[in-house]
């Protein structure tokens, strides 16, 4: 998890002479995504334009409204297949886009397919390309969807249950709003939201394989536990025991909801993010600049400074410290660790 700021790549073939275009477009095209043998009847008057922007876990990809083109890819062909092995592709709007990958599916606005990134595939619009497509990285496909590759190449229908809900949640999902979130664990949950979705999805279309049946009892109880541990973080007692005497379960039980229903975020996954989410809102605040970082990790649970301080430079790469500056502009991310930096 990094604290970089996302930079979002735009490729617009409107800036070029006419005659260039459509080379343009299959050279940046092939070289970003990995897809070759583009066709399209508009090669002399060839207009597409593609956003690209990375959060933790997925890649959105978005060709907005441009010429009919088909694309054709071969095994092994796409890029960066080990750290997004599957993608996820939504139609945006009119006429229907045919996809072949193994078996083949006719879709429509709305409509979603699976695709495998080390398969070869076939892609023929039929009208204006629109459409969006999501990178599913290896860890979260792993966690949520590890079947997920028996249910390539078929058409999840945007209009029905879970799928309507993820297409939907897909079209809403803004660009500018995405760049303009600034936490990252809340930019990592994105990911998390878009693939419990699609999980959901699979298993309403008894698509699912590989993973084990979560109960509607478990799924409810995981919630409510972690509610808790939002409301409890701050004191540095919380433990696993603590959460099962106070749901009146045996902290085997704890362990087993949090790695079903969890999707493998373990009970102390859920509390360290929920601390450090704490730590990251103190120390953007002006008021917080000059305290000390010992009373933020205990405000936030954590009973060891030095320990506070590590964590924290693992998973966002600086100090606490010179996190705080870097956001207040007071000055450089300093990376080296010292005794000043935890105290």
């Amino acid at each position: 998890m990094s604290d970089t700021p996302l930079h979002v790549h735009q490729f617009d073939t409107d800036f070029l002479e006419r005659k260039h275009r459509f080379s343009y477009w299959a050279d940046t095209f092939s070289g970003s995504v990995g897809y070759a043998g583009l066709e399209s009847p508009s090669r002399d008057d060839f207009h597409q334009r593609l956003s690209i922007l990375e959060v933790p876990g997925v890649a959105r990809f978005q060709r907005h409204q441009g010429s009919v083109i088909s694309v054709r890819s071969e095994p092994g062909q796409v890029e960066r297949v080990e750290a997004y092995p599957l993608y996820l592709m939504l139609k945006l709007g009119n006429g229907a886009t045919s996809i072949a990958q193994g078996r083949e599916a006719l879709i429509e606005t709305g409509d979603m397919v699976l695709l495998d990134a080390s398969r070869g595939m076939q892609m023929r619009a039929h009208q204006a390309v629109n459409s969006l497509v999501i990178g599913l990285s290896a860890p979260l496909t792993q966690r949520w969807i590890p079947g997920g590759r028996d249910s390539v190449g078929l058409r999840l229908d945007g209009a029905r249950g879970w799928a309507g809900v993820l297409s939907a949640y897909l079209r809403s999902l803004d660009l500018h709003q995405v760049e303009g979130i600034e936490r990252p664990l809340e930019r990592a949950l994105i990911g998390e939201h878009i693939l419990s979705m699609l999980s959901f999805t699979l298993e309403q279309r008894g698509l699912m394989s590989g993973g084990e049946t979560v109960s509607s009892r478990d799924h409810l109880l995981h919630g409510r536990m972690r509610n808790w541990i939002r409301d409890n973080y701050s004191n540095p007692a919380v433990s696993a025991s603590m959460l099962a005497d106070h749901f009146n379960v045996s902290v085997r039980y704890v362990h087993k909801v949090f790695s079903i229903a969890g999707r493998g975020v373990t009970f102390r996954d859920a509390l360290q993010c929920e601390r450090l989410d704490a730590a990251l809102r103190m120390l953007r605040t002006a008021a917080n600049s000059n305290t000390y970082m010992a009373q933020i990790a205990y405000r936030c649970g954590f009973s060891d400074a030095a320990y506070f301080g590590l964590v924290f430079r693992k998973v966002f790469g600086c100090t606490p410290r010179a996190y705080g500056r870097k956001f207040l502009g007071e000055g450089p991310a300093d990376d080296e660790v010292s005794a000043a930096e935890l105290s």
